[in-house]
């Protein structure tokens, strides 16, 4: 099995929206990209509560794969998160920013654009990040709650995080899998393998059915790729550098 789902999910409050940010803009994208994702016949919308993800198999070749596990293996350096925590095993794994003067970087970020329709301006930079034996992101989501010490500054360089674009680079021997525990899915990490998900509710607020776990990787190592797309264009001005909430 792919993912699967879990009948009697429920719902929770949503939290603070994002200062300055536009709630029917955030719906109305989520409601484009994911018309564009369900008439892709290379898209596979999978089984979730209250959540639209989907998935792309062969997304990248085992090629484009090696070769950013390579660069991604030359500049990890530890990962960090915007939310403060006592929990030292909380996120452990090593993560680095690819730059866009590789060919093959900026190949893959307009490809995650193209799928999902977005302007290439409207991302981050392209993430990669590493997990060996042991480490993990343990359940967080990807969007910015309002009200908190760095709300201000992300909402400045671009405003919320809208759609989550994640690819799988190697397959870890053992563990490893992105958990929505919410949302009842699991999906194993698939070489070329891409994943894809709004962070915003069909009503363009926060959906807390979108928290997720990187799990432990039990064997190997785990490399993957990650790209947030935002509300608006996306402007670096340092705050965006860490995960998110």
């Amino acid at each position: 099995m792919i993912a699967r789902a879990t009948a009697g999910a429920k719902a929770a409050g949503s939290p603070t929206s994002l200062e300055g940010s536009d709630q029917r803009l955030l719906a109305e994208i989520g409601e484009r990209v994911r018309g564009k994702l369900d008439a892709d016949p290379r898209a596979e919308r999978l089984e979730a509560q209250g959540l639209d993800i989907f998935i792309v198999h062969g997304f990248m070749t085992p090629e484009e794969c090696d070769a950013l596990t390579g660069l991604i293996d030359a500049d990890v350096k530890p990962s960090q998160i915007f939310r403060s925590t006592a929990d030292p095993e909380y996120r452990t794994s090593l993560t680095c920013n690819l730059p866009r003067a590789e060919a093959l970087v900026l190949e893959v970020e307009q490809r995650m654009a193209d799928l999902l329709g977005v302007p290439l301006e409207q991302s981050e930079t392209l993430q990669g990040q590493r997990y060996t034996p042991g480490q993990q992101f343990k359940a967080h989501h990807d969007y910015f709650t309002g009200g908190k010490s760095y709300s201000e500054a992300v909402a400045k360089e671009g405003g919320q995080r809208t759609w989550t674009a994640m690819v799988f680079l190697n397959e870890p021997e053992a563990g490893g899998s992105t958990r929505f525990e919410r949302a009842g899915v699991e999906v194993p990490p698939r070489t070329g393998t891409l994943l894809t998900w709004n962070n915003m509710g069909r009503d363009g607020l926060p959906n807390r059915f979108t928290r997720h776990e990187g799990s432990r990787v039990e064997a190997g190592a785990k490399h993957v790729l990650t790209k947030w797309f935002r509300e608006r264009e996306w402007r670096r001005l340092g705050a965006g550098d860490a995960h998110g909430s």
